[in-house]
């Protein structure tokens, strides 16, 4: 039985080995304002999908590759063509263009605004070559007193892997204006956004992305709550140490507006998790307000002389260019890894096989059954939803072997 188990394993625990990982495939996310809503224009501005095969194109720490996921704001909110926005349609067909027919779709779930109090709603574009959507989710409820749309949560895996490398993306507009209502706003929206990433555990792979219109910069209540301690803590990985200011110090983060950069609007935040445990990392280096390498002067346009930014790119001028007219912000971009253990084991993704893991497996083994919660059960190693001795042999053959194959 179990106990007679229990001692077997816990016979390797003083032998408990740190191992490496492996990394596979590679994630492109990118989150863009596109400016359509409140514009009568369903579709972005013409040059888009030259925009978009740019991002593709341009190398973010040595890799260039098409886009995975694109979180977008300010899509068109009058038609619903596509149960979101009929902004997503041509969004779609753009990609398909460029990269071949029925490549990219679309999430249909409809992101509920509040109409002239915040402009169109959110949505999410998809490579389903490399990304299965699992889950749309509202977050809260959008009002005239707290968020103006609906936060949108997507549960996303990359294909060809299980459970294990599933991650969240949050797409979020914020209110906008500087005003304290508008503040306290956005503060409720990031208390709203906290509490649901939070409920996912402290192993929720998270990335947090839109158009947060955090005027006061990091001094925003908003960003404060956002990066507060607790199992969703929101990481900058742009500038780790949240000493940014909207200044010209920091004016290669800035995003809004093209013409005019003088202000960080747009962001991608991520968990703990993101940055150190075993599922979907970001690449170290790779974080960047496309288009702004901080050459140009603070407050100028990014399509000017003295830009330094997309030297890889061979029609660079042309993008800079099309950054000024197809929106009035920047995306930002980043690339990450599937990051996976090699060794069943390590349960709670700390590079050990120890009696941590055990306690964990042990846990989960007397309950039976994995607990309801949106996160994967670790212990259920087979993933057939129940832990039970074939979760066991795996486990023990882990600590058998010592090291992890």
């Amino acid at each position: 039985m179990l106990a007679a188990r229990i001692q077997f394993a816990l016979c390797f625990a003083s032998c408990a080995t740190v191992f490496g990982s492996s990394a596979d495939a590679a994630i492109r996310v990118v989150t863009y304002n596109t400016a359509c809503s409140g514009k009568s224009i369903i579709a972005p501005t013409a040059g888009f999908d030259t925009l978009m095969q740019g991002i593709g194109n341009h190398q973010l720490a040595g890799n260039a590759q098409p886009i995975d996921v694109l979180s977008l704001q300010e899509l068109d909110g009058t038609q619903f063509t596509l149960g979101n926005s009929a902004t997503l349609p041509f969004i779609v067909d753009q990609l398909n263009a460029i990269y071949g027919p029925n490549l990219y779709a679309a999430d249909t779930v409809k992101d509920p605004t509040t109409g002239g109090t915040g402009g169109g709603p959110n949505g999410l574009v998809y490579n389903t070559s490399t990304i299965q959507l699992i889950q749309a989710k509202v977050v809260g409820v959008a009002s005239g007193s707290g968020a103006a749309r609906a936060p949108m949560r997507y549960q996303l895996r990359p294909v060809g892997y299980g459970s294990e490398a599933d991650f969240y993306i949050y797409v979020s507009h914020y209110k906008a204006s500087s005003d304290s209502t508008s503040k306290n706003r956005r503060n409720i929206e990031s208390t709203t956004i906290r509490a649901d990433a939070d409920a996912l555990g402290p192993n929720a792979h998270i990335i947090y992305s839109g158009d947060f219109n955090f005027t006061s910069g990091r001094s925003e209540t908003a960003y404060a709550t956002l990066i507060a301690p607790g199992n969703g803590k929101a990481n900058d990985p742009a500038n780790p140490s949240n000493t940014w200011t909207n200044s010209s110090t920091f004016r290669a983060l800035m995003t809004e507006s093209a013409t005019s950069c003088n202000i960080r609007f747009d962001f991608q935040f991520v968990t703990d998790a993101v940055l150190s445990q075993y599922g979907v990392q970001i690449v170290p280096g790779s974080y960047e307000s496309f288009g702004n390498n901080g050459s140009t002067t603070f407050g100028s346009s990014v399509y000017s002389q003295f830009s330094t930014a997309l030297p890889d790119l061979t029609n660079r001028l042309q993008v800079l260019q099309l950054l000024t007219a197809v929106s009035d912000h920047l995306p930002v971009v980043a690339d990450y890894a599937v990051v996976l253990a090699p060794c069943p084991g390590d349960l709670n993704n700390d590079h050990v096989v120890d009696d941590s893991d055990f306690a964990i497996f042990a846990g989960a083994y007397d309950a039976l059954e994995c607990p309801a919660n949106p996160a994967p059960c670790p212990a259920d190693l087979n993933h057939d939803t129940v832990v039970d001795d074939a979760d066991f042999v795996l486990f023990a053959q882990a600590y058998d072997a010592l090291l992890c194959p």
